[in-house]
């Protein structure tokens, strides 16, 4: 008999089953751009959230880079390291969506460290998600803590390139 397998999980939490986000679930290569095309902090999140939610309507996008840029207005999400993981949660996106690229020459987007932005994530969630939205920035941090997969994604060349780090990492 064979056997084929999954990695897929439940988890019964309030009574209700929920699987675990992945980040290689929510990122596609039409959600991923290597490199993004942005030259300022602004043209990068409309570009990522267009990545995000391509398929919506301009004053829906308009609202949803509003949120993103209003969190952003309290404190940068460019973490250091290079990395950045701009964030809003809306009611606007009807379920968690991820965009995400490398960034080249953003130069008003720096971490407190004084890093330029080489790596976004950007992470949209409905208001009531508030536990996917913590889940996904800690799964974030979590692969650019690591080394070797920070490495790998700063040396990806396209998109699949990306996506193919991302898989690996959570294989592991």
């Amino acid at each position: 008999m064979a056997t084929t397998k999954c990695r897929c999980r439940l988890y019964l939490t309030d009574f209700q089953w929920s699987s675990p986000l992945f980040l290689s679930e929510l990122l596609s290569t039409e959600r991923v751009r290597v490199p993004l095309g942005s030259h300022s902090k602004a043209d990068l999140l409309r570009e990522l959230v267009r990545l995000a939610v391509g398929d919506a309507d301009e004053k829906t996008i308009a609202g949803i880079v509003d949120a993103v840029e209003d969190r952003e207005a309290q404190v940068s999400t460019a973490l250091g390291g290079g990395l950045a993981v701009p964030h809003g949660r809306t009611d606007l996106v009807l379920q968690v969506r991820l965009a995400a690229g490398i960034v080249n020459a953003v130069p008003d987007y720096v971490g407190l460290d004084g890093s330029p932005v080489r790596v976004a994530f950007l992470v949209l969630t409905p208001m009531a998600a508030s536990n996917e939205h913590v889940k996904l920035l800690s799964r974030i941090a979590r692969l650019m803590h690591d080394p070797a997969s920070k490495e790998a994604l700063l040396a990806s060349k396209s998109a699949g390139d990306f996506l193919r780090v991302i898989h690996g990492a959570e294989a592991a």
